[in-house]
């Protein structure tokens, strides 16, 4: 998955809502303060979102209990209520079927990802450095970056010994960082970046020894002097290079012409990579149907489809 505050708070913004909407992050003790926002919310019409539900297990009949007593003539007409949680048996059943369920992941494949991606930032933003060439090189190499560590993960132990779960508030932390390096010191500080990024920002979640060093060779290969240099390729595939300075819709029109395919090349992989990611899709994919086919005993049978996908879910 990943954070939606962001987009949530982008949505905010277009309402008019950002000083109506209150966030609360559940835990021990929270649950209290999350009743009350949920009360003034109801009365005034503002917005909740009460994120990692899934750390709450404890508080969870409550909220449970405080939707089923909610009183739609009593509840102003503005009102919503925003529920993040990573997937959780402990969630309660109820709150999901009388809510709006909305999942969000990562694109599959790295030109959809440098895509949604760039479609996420802002003009402003992205003319928003006093150092532009640099800023706008880096940008682009940090997306780069996001998108095929991600991509890794599909190759197995190949890609990566654990299958981390990068989110885009690091993507985000990581550009606001490049921004401030570029702005408060003369020139770029590719020491610096290199740490801060690989080491701490994306580093934080990674646990195995070996994605440790990979990662941080990984980040180098990007964020380095020759970066700057217009002729300098991302990949050894010569489609994927950081475009020349330009505006934010060039960016996105060379992004379009990506090749849809990618070759493991471009995460630094062996072209044979490509085979185990297929090999495990199609399995996966062939473990999914049938494990929601009825199984034939000769005690009286199986569970439904219905009942296995219901359970799944």
């Amino acid at each position: 998955g990943a954070d939606p505050t962001d987009a949530l708070l982008k949505l905010a913004k277009d309402h008019g809502y950002e000083d109506r909407l209150h966030f609360i992050s559940l835990g021990q003790g929270q649950g209290e303060k999350a009743e009350k926002l949920i009360k003034l919310g109801r009365e005034t019409g503002d917005w909740v979102c009460l994120q990692n539900c899934h750390l709450a297990a404890s508080w969870m009949s409550a909220l449970e209990r405080i939707q089923e007593q909610q009183d739609p003539n009593s509840t102003d007409d503005m009102y919503r209520l925003w529920l993040t949680s990573m997937p959780s048996p402990i969630f309660p059943v109820p709150v999901l079927q009388s809510g709006i369920k909305i999942t969000n992941e990562p694109p599959k494949g790295l030109r959809a990802n440098l895509n949604r991606t760039f479609q996420d930032i802002e003009p402003e933003v992205y003319e928003g450095c006093s150092k532009p060439r640099e800023y706008k090189k880096l940008l682009f190499a940090l997306a780069f970056f996001h998108a095929a560590i991600l991509e890794r993960r599909k190759f197995g132990p190949i890609g990566w010994n654990v299958p981390y779960e990068w989110m885009d508030s690091d993507f985000q932390v990581s550009r606001e960082q490049v921004q401030m390096y570029l702005e408060s010191q003369a020139g770029v500080p590719w020491v610096t970046l290199n740490y801060i990024i690989a080491e701490v920002n994306y580093g934080g979640r990674v646990t195995d020894d070996k994605d440790v060093r990979l990662i941080s060779a990984f980040l180098h290969r990007y964020f380095n002097e020759e970066l700057l240099d217009d002729e300098y390729k991302l990949s050894p595939m010569e489609a994927y290079y950081a475009p020349k300075e330009g505006s934010l819709e060039e960016v996105r029109e060379y992004i379009r012409g990506l090749p849809m395919d990618e070759d493991p090349q471009v995460y630094g992989l062996h072209s044979n990579a490509q085979i185990t990611a297929q090999a495990q899709a199609a399995r996966q994919f062939l473990d999914t149907v049938i494990s929601v086919q009825p199984r034939m005993s000769s005690g009286g049978g199986g569970k439904k489809p219905e009942d296995l996908v219901t359970d799944m879910a």
